[in-house]
């Protein structure tokens, strides 16, 4: 049961960057004028960081669920 929870949290914490990202692409970036320039770059660093990040940690969190189940 734990492992599924986990799994599920990932998975909306995953959906809420992706909500997120899509958001600051298509209103934000728009209405500032930075699609297609260098402007957003750092936007783009720090995405990839925090999704590396809910990645590592969601997956250390899912392996110690995985690894306390009772076998």
């Amino acid at each position: 049961m734990r492992v599924t929870t986990e799994l599920l949290r990932w998975c909306l914490g995953a959906a809420l960057l992706l909500i997120i990202d899509v958001f600051a692409e298509a209103v934000v970036f728009e209405w500032l004028w930075w699609n297609g320039t260098t402007k957003n770059d750092w936007f783009f660093l720090l995405w990839w960081l925090i999704v590396a990040g809910w990645t590592v940690f969601s997956a250390r969190r899912i392996w110690r669920a995985m690894s306390n189940k009772p076998h």
